[in-house]
């Protein structure tokens, strides 16, 4: 029930980080054994994205979404409505009063998005950890940012992130174990200690609010039924990271907008869940004042989108539409800050918006209608 520490990575000076496409960036991308093909998110990899947004926005609600507290830093029965992270927290003898002390100094973080490279890099590790049945962050010989750079990541990266768990039973255990960070880390174990990482490094790294993007790699090959430490049934790789551009004048770390289009008849709980996204939606970004399109892009397979807003600045009031939905446009305006790499980074925090449509009433009445005439009249079918 146990995973290793996370860890992060960044680099300074940043004028030394700048690639202009030399010989050793590009061995990189071919020295990591069973690279995997950039592609869109699955269902289940968009909706741990968005969990892992939904945290960032507001640390101490997703706590209350995790595990039940009868009263404040004391534990409900059970203590979580998920029985395996119920079962962490029984295992390790996870201190819910030292949770109800931590999570109130947790800061909101903007949101990440996802990177097919960063995907690529993760699914590839997690393949690492299944064939070396071993969960470590040093099975490849490589360091963590030639191992994002041999996914496709760029080689102007200034952060760069990960957190694995190689025995995740579901989505939602997994999300747990890295925002709680239960663990022996303190002695729990041994009859001591408070059941929680220390530092809580998979927490500190999914709230940390210089990472832009993020890759979640579910392992790609079989696991054998001989593994001992990878043994699924998802093996899991988070790798998260931010990058940059130069202009000739500035470094830049440009925001990007993110967020989902679903439809919610899965759940029903106002929130993305596996199967309810819809793909293929236009969404775009005027400037709200001009009425000027600045960007646009689709949603992909998964009902999630990923749109770089290069180029925009702080103190612009911008428009988002999904015009195919027939919902109500959102508006958002960037947030800049200066962060120092050796050289000042202007940075802008990514947004994220998200579409739900709901179904039309009466929609469901249609459908049993049309399915009776079509009990009566074989030759006619219901087109809903």
């Amino acid at each position: 029930m146990s995973f290793a520490a996370s860890v992060s990575t960044a680099f300074s000076p940043l004028w030394w980080r700048q690639c202009y496409g030399c010989m050793l960036c590009s061995m990189l991308l071919i020295i990591a054994q069973g690279n995997v093909t950039a592609a869109d998110p699955t269902a289940e990899q968009q909706y741990w994205l968005e969990l892992t947004n939904r945290f960032r926005s507001d640390p101490q609600s997703e706590l209350q979404k995790l595990v039940n507290f009868s009263a404040p830093g004391v534990w409900g029965t059970p203590k979580s409505s998920d029985a395996y992270t119920a079962n962490a927290l029984n295992f390790f003898g996870t201190s819910a009063t030292d949770l109800a002390i931590q999570f109130p100094t947790l800061v909101a973080a903007p949101p990440v998005a996802w990177s097919s490279a960063l995907n690529a890099s993760a699914t590839t590790y997690s393949n690492r950890m299944v064939s070396n049945d071993q969960q470590s962050h040093m099975l490849d010989g490589l360091s963590l940012d030639q191992r994002v750079q041999s996914g496709g990541y760029s080689a102007n990266w200034l952060e760069v992130g990960e957190n694995l768990f190689a025995s995740t039973n579901t989505i939602i255990h997994g999300h747990a174990g890295f925002v709680i960070d239960w663990g022996d880390g303190n002695g729990a174990l041994a009859g001591y200690g408070n059941g929680i990482q220390n530092p809580a490094g998979h927490r500190e790294v999914l709230l940390n609010p210089v990472y832009k993007e993020m890759g979640i790699g579910f392992q790609s090959i079989t696991i054998p039924g001989t593994n001992l430490d990878a043994i699924g049934p998802y093996v899991v790789t988070q790798h998260l990271a931010t990058q940059f551009r130069f202009n000739g004048s500035n470094y830049f770390a440009d925001a990007i907008l993110t967020g989902t289009v679903y439809q919610d008849t899965i759940a029903a709980d106002a929130f993305y869940t596996p199967g309810e996204g819809l793909a293929g939606e236009t969404v775009n970004v005027y400037n709200d004042t001009t009425g000027i399109l600045v960007a646009s892009g689709f949603s992909n397979s998964a009902g999630g989108f990923n749109i770089p807003l290069t180029g925009l600045t702080d103190g612009v009031v911008y428009r988002v539409e999904a015009p195919d939905t027939g919902l109500a446009a959102q508006t958002f305006t960037l947030n800049q800050h200066i962060e120092n790499y050796g050289a000042s980074v202007i940075f802008y925090d990514n947004v994220h918006a998200s579409f739900m449509m709901v179904p039309e009433p009466g929609s469901l009445l249609l459908c049993l209608a049309a399915g009776m005439l079509v009990l009566r009249n074989r030759t006619r079918r219901p087109l809903c």
